[in-house]
């Protein structure tokens, strides 16, 4: 092969232009994955899908030592394999060499997990190359292999059957294969032999495939190319990127781990803090003698106790199972810090009740009570599996009233609707909250897909100490239905076809309210 060949064919006997095939590729194109398949080959070992690499050989003991092993990794791994092969192996060769090396190569054979073809007959039509058709075969053998159940296709073919006259059409096939094959699941290790190869050949072999191996000083070395070197870089740079992130995802759990002890400490302040309110409310309770007062007392107070204890259970549950989603404990602590606080001004507004203070009346945004109950409320929504919904107007008038009221009523009519939801028995369990302009001021409705409330109890629902509940006192609503009216609002049920409705109104502005 010392001579090339400048002789045109007629165009019917030349390779296409490779832009022909460009739906070729497209169809062959499959999406792939980081996976490494075993090569069978020492010197080379895994490689990834997309692999195209090449060897010079000498004999056909070079041939065999290193394609033998290479088709009975893929079998094994349970790929579709085609072996085209040349002089000086045969087909026969071929067969007999991997039957002796791979157990049950017969079924394989006769299941067709692998093709033994001849060169000539596979990139040959007549005695001129059809490398269109050898390009849709790949296509085609890859669909084929993936539809039938294979992981992918390994493929080896010998280019002893190319004629001189045809290197450059070949060598622009090599290209457009190396250019395309990193998405095509194949491995691909073609063979060239040594012999009158030259330099320029050499060359261009070596530019047209990712990496080679030849054998040297009776063994198998691999032969880096310029893209396997540029390949090793990248692998080393993004080794190197990956050794800056462990050592910055170092430093940021050690900073977590300061953020978890400072939450911990605030959550026992949370602790005492509690334990303060407690006591409050110990003696509080011991300066009643009046049972409604007790009561009413009671019910109010209970409300952010629940929330704290359910929230302080969160935490230690996360705590004891060294949970890395530090966000829920931190949130559940904010949570406690919020109900120990609002269980103390329940307390402070009691005291000044009793001493016929003034309550705290400033300008409320009703949709921000609504959000804020809503994530106090969370815990108790996922326990008892109901999901809340809201339609909340836009640009609603704000209105004149006491934070710690309002926010007990809301906290109060959705605890309700949670607990007559989860006995739904059918349907979804689902809470419906809405805000509107009304020509009052603004209306808020709680609407649940519990049983509904009966109509002959609809009368008394707001009675003291009337409930419907096994364990109620029956206080809750009797409260909020007084608080509401102390700021000019109203609160009733209202008749639907779907679980219980419950609406209020407030004015907008200081009329009305006493």
């Amino acid at each position: 092969m010392s001579t090339r060949l400048t002789t045109v064919e007629p165009r019917t006997h030349q390779w296409h232009h490779m832009s022909r095939f460009e739906g070729v590729i497209a169809m062959a194109t499959q999406p792939v994955g980081p996976q490494l398949r075993k090569t069978g080959i020492g010197v080379v070992g895994d490689v990834p899908w997309g692999t195209h690499f090449f060897m010079f050989y000498e004999t056909k003991e070079d041939l065999l030592d290193t394609l033998v092993p290479y088709f009975k990794a893929g079998l094994e791994a349970g790929e579709l394999c085609l072996w085209a092969v040349s002089d000086p192996l045969t087909v026969e060769d071929a067969r007999d060499a991997l039957r002796k090396a791979v157990p049950e190569f017969d079924r394989h054979l006769a299941h067709r997990s692998i093709e033994i073809v001849r060169g000539r007959q596979f990139y040959l039509s007549g005695n001129h190359p059809d490398l269109g058709r050898v390009m849709r075969t790949w296509a085609e053998k890859t669909d084929s292999a993936l539809a039938r159940g294979y992981a992918g296709l390994r493929v080896s073919g010998s280019t002893a059957w190319l004629e001189r006259k045809y290197w450059n059409a070949f060598s622009d096939y090599e290209d457009e294969v190396n250019k395309f094959i990193s998405s095509w699941r194949m491995t691909v290790l073609c063979t060239y032999p040594m012999a009158g190869s030259t330099a320029a050949e050499i060359l261009d072999v070596t530019r047209t495939h990712q990496f080679a191996i030849a054998r040297r000083n009776g063994g198998w070395e691999v032969v880096e190319t310029s893209e396997l070197k540029r390949a090793k870089s990248e692998i080393k740079r993004l080794n190197d990127e990956l050794e800056r992130r462990v050592v910055d995802r170092t430093r940021q759990l050690a900073d977590v781990n300061e953020e978890m002890k400072r939450e911990i400490i605030e959550r026992q302040r949370a602790e005492e803090a509690l334990q303060e309110a407690q006591a409050d409310l110990a003696r509080v309770r011991r300066a009643l003698d009046m049972g409604e007062l007790v009561a009413t007392i009671a019910h109010e107070v209970n409300q952010p106790l629940t929330a704290i204890v359910t929230n302080g259970n969160f935490c230690l549950r996360r705590l004891e199972s060294a949970t890395r989603n530090l966000n829920e404990v931190k949130a559940a602590i904010t949570e406690i810090v919020s109900d120990g606080s609002r269980a103390s001004a329940v307390i402070s507004r009691i005291r000044g009740l009793l001493t016929k203070g003034t309550l705290n009346r400033t300008e409320l945004d009703i949709n921000q009570m609504i959000q804020y109950a809503t994530v106090l409320l969370r815990n108790e929504l996922t326990a008892n599996r109901v999901s809340l919904r809201t339609e909340l107007a836009c640009d609603l008038p704000r209105v004149p009233g006491d934070q710690v009221q309002l926010q007990q009523v809301l906290i109060n009519l959705i605890i309700n609707a949670i607990e007559a939801t989860s006995r739904s028995t059918h349907g979804m369990r689902e809470i419906l909250i809405r805000s509107a302009k009304n020509p009052d001021g603004l209306l808020v409705q709680v609407q649940d897909s519990g049983p509904g409330i009966e109509a002959e109890l609809a009368n008394r629902i707001f009675e003291p100490f009337f409930t419907t509940k096994a364990k109620g006192i029956g206080m809750g609503l009797s409260i909020s239905h007084s608080i509401i009216e102390s700021h000019g609002g109203h609160l009733r049920t209202v008749p639907s076809s779907t679980g219980a409705l419950f609406e209020f109104t407030l004015p907008a502005d200081d009329a009305g309210v006493s």
